[in-house]
């Protein structure tokens, strides 16, 4: 930049200034930090009563604490049933008599 320039540069800017409200040194200013509202308090209350819950929820069983699952007498399977002949699943015209 040449020094010709800068004066009228720094001239330009002073005089937007006022008109830029972004720099007036009030708006620079961090703001204050806010209270908790009353809904993020209750929403931070209702997740720390369920995270409690959970963590004291009671532990399920282990596997040898239940009860067997197929204890029961042995029978033949099916025995209440009459057993049919093997040929009943041929068709008609082709089961074999023999005399």
């Amino acid at each position: 930049m040449s020094d010709d320039l800068k004066p009228l540069f720094d001239h330009l800017r002073e005089s937007e200034r006022e008109a830029a409200p972004a720099w007036h040194p009030r708006y620079l200013r961090t703001p204050a930090p806010r209270p908790l509202s009353v809904p993020k308090l209750a929403f931070t209350a209702v997740l720390a009563c369920a995270a409690a819950l959970w963590l004291l929820r009671p532990v399920p069983p282990g596997v040898a604490d239940l009860p067997p699952l197929l204890d029961s007498e042995p029978r033949e399977l099916f025995a209440s049933l009459d057993a049919p002949s093997s040929d009943f699943l041929l068709p008609a015209h082709l089961t074999i008599h023999i005399p």
